[in-house]
């Protein structure tokens, strides 16, 4: 796949516009439509921007920007385009649509969901992008939002499904498991202690944390998925400077991980974070939460 930070001269494009900054399955309903058999010769891009509005008044992502490539490459999308909004955010609606879309992406197919918007103060809707397409002669999809739990899929809701646990949600409204795939840095170590040997994983800055809590995860190791838990906080009874990942990987006896980018998927929230009055508790905890993973994530890994 193709990645432009700056606008390409592109030929014979079916292009679809939007943030799709979580690749959640409204975004994927919209990306789809570039396959239609009525198109399958048309190139398949996606327009967005680098840095859309939304991160601007600083909402967290749901995905790192690698994971979305790998996304949109399996969706069929070979061309990326990615400008910074404020390179085009004084164009008119009309001249956003006839010197950036027609003029150098060469646009044949449009596809949008039904509460897009473009131009200038965001002033042009579906509505005007029909009329500007049929004016052109050029087919113009706009998508029904895809709804779940008889409100709109948003990654506003996913982020705040996931920062009070509600992994189910947020997997359903995803269309795949939350996930994450971090390096492994060193930590205390005091996971081989207790029998259970932890990798330790810190969130980028910006990236959303999940809440505080014990999540029955899978974690994927060269393509082996194991069954573990994982530890999303401060770890009161043992303490950390700041929130990490720290996933004890059932069954796993391999070499250490350290400076390897592992993914973790959570599969279910099973207990909120506590201070255990001691180790011994705190160890009897953790092969516990293990048991009720096992369990859990067994659908998964069949």
């Amino acid at each position: 796949m193709n990645i432009y930070s700056q606008i390409p001269e592109l030929k014979s494009t079916a292009v679809a516009l939007g943030c799709f900054d979580g690749i959640h399955l409204g975004h994927k309903a919209v990306i789809e439509m570039l396959n239609l058999p009525g198109f399958k010769n048309l190139n398949k891009a996606v327009f967005s921007f680098s840095d859309a509005p939304a991160f601007k008044k600083g909402a967290e992502s749901i995905a790192s920007f690698d994971d979305k490539c790998e996304i949109l490459s399996e969706m069929g999308v070979r061309e990326l385009i990615l400008p910074s909004f404020d390179s085009v955010r004084d164009y008119s609606p009309e001249v956003f649509f006839s010197e950036i879309l027609i003029n150098r992406l060469d646009a044949r197919l449009l596809v949008c969901g039904e509460n897009y918007r473009f131009g200038r103060r965001a002033t042009g809707d579906c509505g005007l992008l029909r009329k500007l397409c049929a004016e052109q002669g050029i087919d113009c999809i706009v998508v029904p939002s895809v709804m779940y739990g008889g409100k709109m899929i948003s990654s506003s809701r996913i982020r705040a499904a996931l920062t009070c646990g509600d992994i189910k949600s947020a997997t359903d409204m995803l269309g795949r498991q939350f996930s994450y795939c971090f390096e492994v840095v060193h930590g205390r170590k005091l996971g081989r202690l207790l029998g259970t040997p932890t990798i330790n994983q810190f969130f980028p800055k910006n990236y959303l944390i999940p809440a505080y809590g014990v999540y029955a995860s899978i974690t994927d190791i060269d393509g082996r998925k194991y069954p573990s838990v994982t530890n999303i906080g401060i770890k009161p009874t043992v303490g950390s400077d700041e929130p990490l990942s720290e996933t004890w990987i059932i069954g796993y006896d391999g070499g250490d991980l350290y400076g390897k980018f592992i993914r973790v998927s959570l599969v279910g929230y099973m207990r909120k974070e506590c201070k255990f009055s001691s180790i011994d508790a705190l160890k009897l905890a953790i092969h516990s939460d293990g048991v009720k993973s096992v369990s859990l994530t067994s659908q998964f890994l069949k």
